[in-house]
């Protein structure tokens, strides 16, 4: 029976990969480093006995994971200044994160403005890499799904500054 979840799991894997093949090159690398978590969230939770099917189960996970980054926002608010997240967005232009990206938020920017992991703490930025390092992971997802959905949705669809976006979606700068 688990055999044959995992075959059923592996090809909606499958199929939805070859939608993603049009998509922009972060987006198909994004996906690349997350059907594995995809795979097995799905093999652990579709057609266990719940009732949920594949598709019902990502919707369910949908829902969840919108429910977690309402709640980590919370947690966000006050922590950055609107110059922590301009140095940000330029760092990060457009990324789409993955989930074991999201782990390297604070290396990322130190190799970004080339800056020595071991030397930041006499750089300018000390205080906000202290404060990217302090995050547990569901600020680190919260804050990442924060950056790209300023950059996609608030700076370049709707127009909006990112303080505005990011009040918007509950996070209020210092």
């Amino acid at each position: 029976m688990k055999i044959i979840e995992i075959t059923k799991a592996e090809r909606l894997i499958n199929k939805l990969s070859a939608r993603v093949e049009d998509m922009p090159f972060q987006v198909q690398q994004a996906w690349m480093f997350s059907s594995y978590y995809i795979e097995h969230y799905l093999q652990e939770h579709a057609n266990n006995g719940a009732g949920l099917n594949f598709k019902n189960t990502t919707l369910m996970a949908v829902g969840r994971l919108d429910w977690l980054l309402q709640e980590a926002r919370l947690t966000l608010t006050k922590l950055f200044s609107e110059a922590d997240i301009y140095t940000l967005l330029d760092c990060y232009q457009g990324d789409i994160f993955f989930p074991d990206r999201m782990n390297a938020i604070a290396s990322g920017l130190c190799n970004h403005l080339g800056i020595e992991l071991d030397e930041y703490k006499i750089s300018s930025l000390a205080p906000l890499i202290d404060k990217l390092c302090s995050l547990d992971t569901v600020q680190r997802l919260a804050l990442v799904d924060a950056l790209e959905q300023t950059w996609h949705r608030g700076m370049r669809k709707e127009k909006m500054e990112p303080r505005e976006f990011l009040e918007s979606i509950g996070i209020l700068l210092k």
